[in-house]
C-alpha cells in the first residue's frame, strides 16, 4: 500500500519540532550572541550591544585562549594516537580467539563506567600524588629514583599527566567499537591468508584494516568530537583558572568566561558571554571542519563491514 507523502511528514512532524527546539534554535541563538557584547546570562536583549567580529578577533589576539587551542590539537592528534595504537592492539588480541575475551574486554572497559569526575580525581590522588601515589612508589620500589620524583602535577608535567589518564579512560570505549567491526569479518579470509603463508601484520594491514575502515572513520570522528570539546579532565586538573594555560582547552575558557568569575583573574564587568558564545560557535566549526576532511580522507569502500 502506497503511503501519502502528507502521511509521512505528519509523523516526521514531531520530531523536526524537537529538533529544531533543542537544537537548532540554541546553535543560531549562540551563533547570534557571537555579534554581541553581553554582560550577564539573564542580560535582556536591550542591553545587548552588537560589536560585529570583534569577539572572533579578541580571541585570536588572547594568549590564553590560543594556548588552549593548541593544548587542544595535541590532544586530537597525540593523545589519538596513544588510544587507537591501544585500542587496535587489544581488539586485534581480542578477535585471535583468546580465551576469557569477554572479561578481559570488561576490565579494559571499565574506566568508562565510572565518571570522568570521579577518575579524574583518583589519577590526581592517588596515581600521580607525589607522596603516596601509585606511580611514585612503584618507581621507587623497583629503584627508578628519577621517575619516582617527576612532580606530575607541577605546571611541567600536568599536561602529559592529563594527556595519559584521558587516553587510559577512552582505550576500553573505541576497543568495544574497533572489536565489534573486527568480530564481523568473515574468517574465511584469515584461513585463506594463513594458507599462502601470511604473517600477522600482512592480514591486518591487508584484511583486517581495510575491512573496518568504515567502523574507523566513525570512531575518529567521536574522537574528535570529544577532543574538541575537552571540559572535565581541564576542569578537574587545571586548578588556576584563567591565570594557568597549561591543561586550558576552548571549552574550559568558554565555561569560565561565562560562568567562571569568581575563579578568573578578571573582573565582572570584563566577562562577556557574547565572547563566550563566540568559543562556542569555533569549537562547533571546527568539529564540522574536522568531520568533513575526516570523510573526505575515508571514502566509502565497496566491501565493508
Amino acid at each position: 500500500m502506497k503511503i501519502r507523502k502528507s502521511i509521512i511528514a505528519l509523523f516526521i512532524l514531531p520530531a523536526v519540532c524537537i529538533y529544531l527546539a533543542i537544537f537548532l534554535y540554541p546553535t543560531l541563538r549562540s551563533l547570534a550572541m557571537s555579534f554581541f557584547n553581553i554582560p550577564t546570562l539573564s542580560s535582556k536583549l536591550k542591553d545587548w550591544s552588537f560589536v560585529g567580529f570583534e569577539n572572533y578577533t579578541s580571541l585570536f589576539q588572547n594568549s590564553y585562549f590560543m594556548d588552549s587551542a593548541k593544548n587542544v590539537l595535541v590532544i586530537w592528534i597525540v593523545g589519538g594516537l596513544i588510544t587507537f595504537f591501544f585500542a587496535f592492539l587489544y581488539a586485534v588480541i581480542l578477535s585471535s580467539g583468546v580465551k576469557g575475551k569477554t572479561f578481559f574486554r570488561s576490565i579494559i572497559f571499565l574506566p568508562n563506567t565510572v565518571s570522568a569526575v570521579v577518575l579524574s580525581i583518583v589519577w590526581l590522588h592517588y596515581i600521580y600524588n607525589s607522596d603516596y601515589g601509585f606511580l611514585t612508589t612503584f618507581f621507587r620500589t623497583i629503584g627508578l629514583d628519577y621517575l619516582a620524583n617527576i612532580q606530575w602535577t607541577e605546571d611541567g608535567h600536568i599536561f602529559m599527566a592529563m594527556l595519559i589518564a584521558y587516553c587510559f579512560s577512552s582505550i576500553g570505549y573505541y576497543l568495544l567499537i574497533l572489536n565489534a567491526g573486527m568480530d564481523r569479518i568473515p574468517h574465511d579470509y584469515y584461513e585463506a591468508a594463513n594458507l599462502e603463508g601470511a604473517n600477522a601484520f600482512y592480514k591486518f594491514f591487508r584484511i583486517t584494516l581495510p575491512l573496518v575502515k568504515d567502523v574507523l572513520r566513525t570512531t575518529i570522528i567521536l574522537w574528535t568530537i570529544g577532543a574538541i570539546n575537552f571540559f572535565v579532565w581541564s576542569a578537574t586538573f587545571g586548578s588556576g583558572g584563567l591565570q594557568s594555560s597549561k591543561t586550558a582547552t576552548p571549552g574550559y575558557y568558554m565555561y569560565l568566561k561565562v560562568f567562571g568569575a569568581e575563579r578568573t583573574v578578571y573582573q565582572v564587568e570584563d566577562f562577556n558571554i557574547g565572547s563566550g558564545a563566540t568559543v562556542g560557535v569555533l569549537i562547533t566549526l571546527a568539529i564540522l571542519i574536522l568531520s568533513y576532511i575526516i570523510n573526505l580522507f575515508f571514502r566509502k569502500e565497496r566491501l565493508e563491514y
